[in-house]
This record gives C-alpha cells, sequence and structure tokens, in this order.
C-alpha cells in the first residue's frame, strides 16, 4: 500500500497569505499534517508579497496542531554551482544555496538559521535545502544540529538511514496515485494555481487516508537507501538528462 507525506515549501513573513490561507483551510478539511519549510530570514525578491508581523505567532500555531516544521535553508538566495558535481544526490540544477559552500560556513548557516526559529518558540525538526540541492558537508554539518531529526530528501520507496542521518524521501512532484512505497508530494503555496487547487483537492477527496504524518513515516527506516533507491536516483537522473537535453535542442532550433 501507498503512503503520503505532504511538503510545503517556502513560508516567510512575504509569503502569498491568501494562497496558504486556502491551503491551510484545505489541509485542515481533510485533518492533514504536512511538512512546512520556513525560510528562516528570507531575502529571495521572488517572495514579494505584503509582510505580515504575525507570521511566527501562524508558525507558532502550525507546529501546536501538529505540523512538522523545517528549516528551509537561510535566505534562499541561490547561486551558481556546476551541475551533476558534488551533489549529494543527483542532481541537474546548477541553483544552490548551500553545495560548494566551505564545510564550516555551512555549520554556521544551519546553525544561525536553526536559532532564529528557536527565537521566535519554533522548535524545527528537519531540514530540506533549496532546489533540492546540497552536499556531504550540509549533512556532516546538519548532525551537529541536535534539533534535527530527519532530511525531507531523497530517493527511495520508504525513509531510511544514510551517513547518520535519516531521510523522508521526496521521489516527485505530485500528487499521483501509486501502487506501494511512501512519497512525499511538495506544494509552493505562494505559487499555486487555480487548478493546481483543485487538482489536490479531488486528490485528498479520493486518498486523504492514504496521507500520513513524519512520525507515522519514521516509524519504519531501512537501514540505507537500498538498491531500489539508487536505481530511482539514476533513473530519474537520467531521464530529467534526457529531458533538459530535449528543451535545450528545442530552444537552439
Amino acid at each position: 500500500m501507498s503512503h503520503y507525506v505532504i511538503r510545503l515549501d517556502d513560508a516567510c513573513p512575504t509569503m502569498n497569505h491568501a494562497n496558504w490561507n486556502r491551503m491551510e483551510c484545505l489541509l485542515d478539511k481533510y485533518s492533514i499534517r504536512p511538512i512546512v519549510g520556513v525560510i528562516p530570514e528570507n531575502q529571495d525578491p521572488d517572495f514579494a508579497w505584503k509582510n505580515d508581523k504575525s507570521f511566527w505567532e501562524r508558525v507558532h500555531f502550525w507546529q501546536e496542531k501538529g505540523w512538522s516544521i523545517a528549516v528551509h535553508g537561510l535566505h534562499h538566495r541561490m547561486h551558481e554551482h556546476e551541475p551533476g558535481k558534488g551533489y549529494y544526490q543527483k542532481s541537474h540544477g546548477k541553483h544552490t544555496e548551500f553545495a560548494g559552500v566551505p564545510y564550516e560556513e555551512q555549520l554556521a548557516m544551519l546553525k544561525e538559521g536553526t536559532q532564529i526559529l528557536k527565537a521566535h518558540g519554533i522548535t524545527p525538526e528537519s531540514f530540506f535545502a533549496p532546489a533540492h540541492t546540497y552536499d556531504a558537508n550540509t549533512i556532516k554539518a546538519l548532525k551537529l544540529i541536535s534539533d534535527i531529526k530527519y532530511v525531507s530528501d531523497g530517493y527511495a520507496l520508504q525513509a531510511y538511514r544514510k551517513d547518520g542521518m535519516i531521510f523522508i524521501p521526496s521521489i516527485c512532484d505530485g500528487p499521483f496515485v501509486m501502487p506501494f512505497g511512501l512519497y512525499t508530494y511538495v506544494f509552493h503555496p505562494s505559487v499555486m494555481t487555480e487548478a493546481a487547487f483543485v487538482r489536490l483537492e479531488k486528490f485528498l477527496q479520493a486518498n486523504s487516508f492514504k496521507v500520513t504524518d513524519v512520525d507515522r513515516a519514521m516509524e519504519r527506516i531501512r537501514r540505507n537507501q537500498g538498491i531500489s533507491g539508487h536505481l530511482i536516483e539514476n533513473s530519474i537522473y537520467a531521464a530529467r538528462g534526457f529531458r533538459l537535453m530535449r528543451k535545450t535542442r528545442r530552444k537552439k532550433k
């Protein structure tokens, strides 16, 4: 049987509050407790809606009702990195906040991000990097942050351990109905369209009983990524590379 985790990205004081209100009401309707990625100190100009002075009170309320709060980077400010080089998990992405940054600097970034949340009374349980891009130094640094229990990322069909860290896999965007396995479906409420909200509600109407929270997702943890996880990672990497190549060729024409 398949199970699904819902993840919401890019919560910050200047997010699209109308869309986030709609998402919260929708998830509450079906008693779903998602992972929420909070940008500790947003510097991304793409999130430039009205500043909500009560934002941190809202995050505190989310945590009180059982939503799992994640540290989503520090500033959500990207630099370019050579695609496919040095990433902890394979990626064709060239934008990253963490990959390629020296270990000591990454550790300082992660400590700062965690402390910002804690200063507002929020205890983060997890981490996930902007653009799904990070490196081995990110994981090394995370293991020194005592509050971080898991990373919301990785390739596998259930939660697993790797290099001393727990990963809740995030294989693909969704939502899709899958035959078996654990899947994290990632949503960016600030930029969701009407069609995206309608699609999500239809999915939840039929499948909300399969949507789980993080605590249940971690009840069964594999010792490692496993052969299936490596096959999935390499298959997705190859498929995305093929699509990227076709897209590049079309642009040249």
